[in-house]
C-alpha cells in the first residue's frame, strides 16, 4: 500500500511539472488565457513585475540583496543551474529576480551557448564526443536547435515534439555538468546542483553546510531507487563536496569515455549520475526532508517534518518562487533562525485551508471509506471525524478518502465533482503545540 501511494504522489509531482512546463509554453507563445494548477488554486503567490535584466533587479531590491549576499559561507559554494534552451526563457527570469541575486558564484548549463538577459549560458554538451553526437539519436534535436539558434522561439513553435526531445537530450547533461562545475570554481568547497524549476532556500543551505565538514566526500540528495540503482532525484537538487566531485571527475577521466556508451543506453540522467558516483566509491546520503521534490501545495505536512528546515522545492513556478523568496528575506532580516517546513505551512499554506472547497483535490490518498449511493460530503466528513488522527478528506460521488497528513493540493476538473475538506479545529490544535527547539539538520 505504501509503495502504491508513493508511486501515486510521484506521478502527481511529475504531472505538476509537466503542467507547469505546458503553461510556460503557452505564455511563451503569447496565449492570452491559460489554466494551470498554480493559477487555479487559492493565491499563495504575489504578483511580480517583469524583469528585464539582473542589473535592474538588483537596483530595485537593494536591501534584500544586501542582506542575502552577506551570508556567512557564501564564497565557498558554487550553485549550478541546469536547464535547456527550450525552457530557460520562461524559467530563468524569476531566478535572476530572486535567489540568484543572493548567490555570489553560480553557473548556468544548458544545451546551447547563448546570452540571455545579460547572463552567459554555457553549452554543457559541447564536450560530448563527435562520434556520439553523430550516432546518439537524441543529438538530432541538439543539431536542429543549434542550426536554429537565431530563431529559437519560432523554431519551438514550429516543432511541437521539442518538449519530449529536449527531455531525452537532458540525460546527457548530468556528468558534464559535474565535470564543468569543478572547472568553473575549483576552490569551491561545495557544489549545489539544481534545475531551473527548483527553488533553493539559499540561507538554509548555507546554515546546513556550516554543520558539515566539506573535506569529507559528501554526496547528498533525495534517495530514489529505479532499475535496482540508488540515486539522488535530480529535480530536487543534489550536493557534492569538493573531495567528492574531484573523486568522480578523476574516475570518469580514467574510463576513456566508456560512460558515453552507458549514457546512450540509459534513460535517466540522475540514475546515470548515481551509478557513476557509486562506481567512484561515493555513497548517497539521504537528505529528505531538507531536499525534496514537492511544492508548498503538494507537500504532506506531518509532525515528522515540521521542525526540519527546507532547502529545496521542485516543480515550482515563478509566482511560488517569488512568494517563498520574499518570506525567506523576512526570515533573514527578522528571525535569523532557519526557515522551517512549519513556517512555510503556517505562512503560505494554512491561510488557504477551509472546512470545504468545491472542485478541489487535496490529495487525501489514505484510507478509502465506503459510501452508500445516497451519502455525500457530510457523510465523508463524519468518517474523518471518527478517526481522531484524520486531518483532511476528499469526497467524490460514491467515494470518500481520508488522510492523516495535511496537504493543500490544487483545483480539480469540475467534471469530477471533487470536494475537499480539512478538520480545521484539529489543525489549529496541532499548530498550537508545535515547538521546534534548536536546529534540526540531517
Amino acid at each position: 500500500m505504501t509503495n502504491r501511494l508513493t508511486d501515486l504522489r510521484l506521478f502527481k509531482s511529475i504531472l505538476a511539472g509537466l503542467l507547469s512546463f505546458t503553461v510556460a509554453l503557452l505564455i511563451l507563445f503569447n496565449v492570452n488565457t491559460i489554466i494551470s494548477p498554480s493559477g487555479s488554486h487559492p493565491t499563495l503567490l504575489k504578483t511580480i513585475s517583469s524583469v528585464s535584466s539582473f542589473i535592474s533587479t538588483t537596483v530595485e531590491s537593494p536591501l534584500a540583496t544586501e542582506r542575502c549576499r552577506q551570508l556567512r559561507g557564501a564564497d565557498d559554494v558554487l550553485v549550478i543551474v541546469k536547464t535547456g534552451a527550450t525552457a530557460l526563457r520562461e524559467r530563468l527570469p524569476v531566478h535572476f529576480q530572486t535567489t540568484l541575486q543572493c548567490i555570489q558564484h553560480y553557473v548556468i548549463f544548458s544545451d546551447m551557448e547563448e546570452e540571455f538577459e545579460g547572463h552567459y549560458i554555457h553549452d554543457v554538451l559541447s564536450g560530448v564526443s563527435a562520434e556520439m553526437k553523430k550516432s546518439a539519436h537524441e543529438f538530432k534535436f541538439y543539431r536542429d536547435l543549434h542550426e536554429n539558434s537565431d530563431r529559437v522561439t519560432e523554431y519551438m513553435r514550429e516543432n511541437t515534439a521539442f518538449q519530449r526531445n529536449a527531455w531525452h537530450l537532458d540525460k546527457w547533461k548530468f556528468l558534464p555538468a559535474v565535470e564543468r562545475a569543478l572547472q568553473a570554481k575549483p576552490d569551491a568547497k561545495w557544489f549545489m546542483f539544481i534545475e531551473a524549476d527548483t527553488f533553493l532556500v539559499w540561507s538554509n543551505l548555507l546554515k546546513w553546510l556550516a554543520t558539515l565538514d566539506w573535506r569529507e566526500p559528501y554526496f547528498l540528495g533525495l534517495p530514489v531507487t529505479m532499475e535496482g540503482q540508488l540515486f539522488a532525484y535530480g529535480g530536487a537538487g543534489w550536493l557534492l563536496s569538493r573531495p567528492a566531485i574531484q573523486r568522480m571527475t578523476h574516475h570518469v577521466a580514467s574510463q576513456n569515455d566508456d560512460y558515453e556508451y552507458f549514457i546512450n543506453k540509459t534513460s535517466f540522467g540522475d540514475l546515470i549520475l548515481g551509478y557513476v558516483l557509486e562506481r567512484a566509491g561515493l555513497g548517497l546520503t539521504g537528505a529528505w526532508p531538507l531536499i525534496q521534490r514537492e511544492t508548498p501545495s503538494t507537500m504532506e505536512y506531518t509532525k515528522e517534518i515540521w521542525c526540519y528546515p527546507i532547502v529545496t522545492f521542485h516543480h515550482i513556478g515563478a509566482l511560488d518562487i517569488k512568494s517563498i523568496w520574499d518570506l525567506e528575506q523576512t526570515w533573514i532580516a527578522d528571525v535569523k533562525a532557519p526557515l522551517l517546513h512549519f513556517d512555510i505551512f503556517n505562512q503560505l499554506v494554512y491561510p488557504h485551508l477551509a472546512t470545504r472547497i468545491d472542485d478541489w483535490d487535496n490529495f487525501s490518498d489514505g484510507e478509502e471509506k465506503v459510501l452508500y449511493p445516497n451519502e455525500g460530503f457530510e457523510d465523508c466528513k463524519l468518517h474523518c471525524e471518527e478517526d481522531l488522527q484524520c486531518m483532511q478528506f476528499r469526497f467524490t460521488p460514491k467515494k470518500c478518502t481520508i488522510s492523516h497528513s495535511i496537504t493543500l493540493g490544487w483545483k480539480a476538473d469540475p467534471s469530477i465533482n471533487s470536494i475537499s475538506g480539512w478538520m480545521m479545529e484539529r489543525i489549529i490544535q496541532v499548530k498550537t503545540i508545535v515547538r521546534c527547539e534548536g536546529e534540526k539538520w540531517i
